[in-house]
């Protein structure tokens, strides 16, 4: 976990630099220019905020698929019959669904490799813990560790801000920030309308928000893997 941590650090300068360079611009607009010059207008502001905002859920589905990566590769250093049965569970989920057919005839397929693997009792390939259908926020990844059995350990500031509905329709910062995104991402809202309500202040807010939750969540999943609080209780303490 120590690598998605510092990915995460990495990725938060790289926002925070994006932001200066926002404000740099921002603070230039209608500024007068010789002719050779490119005037910089709001809209150009405006679609530097939605790049923002992509930008900033981008962090959230790299920092949470990463995690879920890493939880899936340390479990299966361990023999599937040590695991808890939540764990056991997701790995099933992860081998027999791959999140857009039905359980048809492909999936027991799949569950039939499954089998054999477990009984096999050898240690199966590593696998990416699946998470909940749609975006991640913070409901998805509050379900997919109360599935796996991790305790997200948030400080009363951090479980504040992330869990607050301040935003538009009583919706959380990262709920928001999806549906944001989604709008933009799928065409709903053109990349100059986007977040033309939101100031860059506003942004960095939604930031200050976000990446400490995704940051607390990642160091509870380290605290996880680290006590092998994926093995049953017999096994751990074995």
């Amino acid at each position: 976990m120590r690598d998605v941590l510092a990915y995460l650090a990495e990725r938060q300068s790289e926002f925070a630099r994006h932001l200066s360079v926002a404000r740099l611009l921002e603070a230039r607009v209608d500024e007068s220019v010789s002719e050779a010059d490119t005037q910089i207008e709001v809209r150009h502001v405006n679609t530097l905020k939605s790049g923002l905002l992509i930008h900033l859920y981008n962090i959230v589905e790299a920092v949470t698929t990463r995690t879920m990566t890493a939880v899936g590769r340390t479990v299966v250093t361990e023999r599937p019959k040590r695991w808890t049965e939540a764990v056991l569970k997701e790995w099933v989920r992860a081998a027999i669904w791959n999140g857009e057919e039905r359980l048809g005839e492909g999936a027991f397929a799949r569950l039939t490799r499954v089998s054999g693997a477990l009984v096999s009792g050898d240690a199966p390939d590593a696998f990416v813990v699946k998470g909940e259908p749609g975006s991640w926020d913070d409901e998805a990844i509050k379900k997919v560790a109360e599935r796996l059995g991790c305790t997200l350990v948030l400080s009363p500031e951090i479980k504040r801000a992330a869990y607050e509905r301040v935003y538009r329709d009583e919706t959380t910062a990262l709920r928001y920030l999806a549906r944001r995104r989604n709008d933009i991402a799928h065409g709903e809202t053109t990349f100059e309308e986007g977040a033309h309500d939101l100031t860059l202040d506003e942004l960095s807010k939604l930031a200050d928000r976000v990446l400490p939750f995704l940051k607390a969540v990642s160091e509870s999943y380290e605290v996880f893997l680290s006590n092998k609080n994926y093995l049953a209780a017999e096994e751990a303490a074995a």
